[in-house]
């Protein structure tokens, strides 16, 4: 089980330009509704995804262009299936539970290299994303650790070395909500808020991540909450980039992250009152 420390903060910060309009996506693809429990994708090259359903242990090679499903692999029992992402030629997908499944696109089926459990602080397990210049698999815990408020207010985000396949024994990211509240309002973000049954206006800022990458030409964590639909991006230093409050009609439930290799951002959203998508960014020129 690993251990963490709770993190201090530099206030000071400024935040740069999203390279991206998150209002204006550049396409909408509507999936097939096999996948209404889409919950995360990764690239496999600029006209090619790859995409899990947290119910059974499929991969779906989805159609850029048009969003048709154009191949399945199954590799394992059903089960709540919540990570993707791809490695060179590998594949490593998560359950929620922690099990780890390591594996090649076959003809008919995935290739299973190797399946190992991932054992963290937190419980439900479900974003992955590839950090290439590291060769790292990063893990996003969803669920929070059990304790104090302020260790309840710990998010971290960890890596798995694909080259040694080993978990690292400390995260490479982590911080706290207050933190990152403090973060975002001395840089001028506006932060999310709610108001108590005792009418106090607090914020609502939760930070449970569903996913999890890595902007391939700015070197950037974008980290994506689904239950509060935010997106937040950090810098290698644990600065906040930017914060950004989604629109539930573009963003029902936002599930999954990925970038292809031109830079372009997906997001893919589970089917709550409507058929599941993808949306696609361009980089803003």
């Amino acid at each position: 089980m690993l251990s963490v420390a709770l993190p201090l903060f530099l206030l000071s910060v400024q935040t740069q330009p999203l390279p991206f309009n998150l209002n204006r996506p550049d396409a909408v693809l509507h999936l097939p509704e096999s996948l209404t429990e889409v919950s995360a994708l990764t690239d496999i090259d600029e006209h090619t995804v790859a995409c899990v359903e947290d119910e059974q242990a499929v991969i779906y090679l989805i159609d850029l262009g048009t969003g048709r499903i154009t191949g399945t692999r199954a590799f394992g029992m059903p089960g709540d299936l919540e990570g993707l992402t791809r490695v060179g030629l590998e594949y490593y997908a998560l359950r929620s539970d922690g099990l780890m499944y390591r594996m090649t696109l076959g003809e008919r089926e995935m290739n299973v290299l190797d399946t190992f459990r991932v054992r963290l602080p937190q419980d439900n397990l479900e974003g992955l994303g590839y950090d290439e210049r590291r060769n790292r698999v990063l893990i996003s815990p969803k669920g929070v650790m059990k304790g104090s408020p302020a260790v309840r207010d710990l998010r971290a985000i960890y890596a798995y070395d694909a080259i040694n396949r080993k978990l690292l024994p400390e995260p490479v990211l982590q911080f706290t909500v207050t933190g990152i509240i403090a973060q975002a309002r001395a840089a001028g973000i506006i932060i999310p808020e709610r108001v108590t049954p005792k009418g106090r206006t607090v914020p609502s800022l939760k930070l449970r991540f569903s996913s999890v990458a890595v902007d391939p030409l700015e070197d950037n964590y974008y980290l994506l909450s689904a239950v509060d639909r935010v997106l937040l991006v950090m810098d290698r230093n644990g600065r906040v980039v930017g914060l950004h409050q989604l629109n539930e009609q573009l963003f029902p439930k936002p599930e999954g992250i990925t970038f292809l290799p031109s830079g372009a951002m997906l997001i893919s959203n589970e089917g709550k009152d409507s058929r599941p998508n993808l949306l696609r960014f361009e980089r803003k020129p």
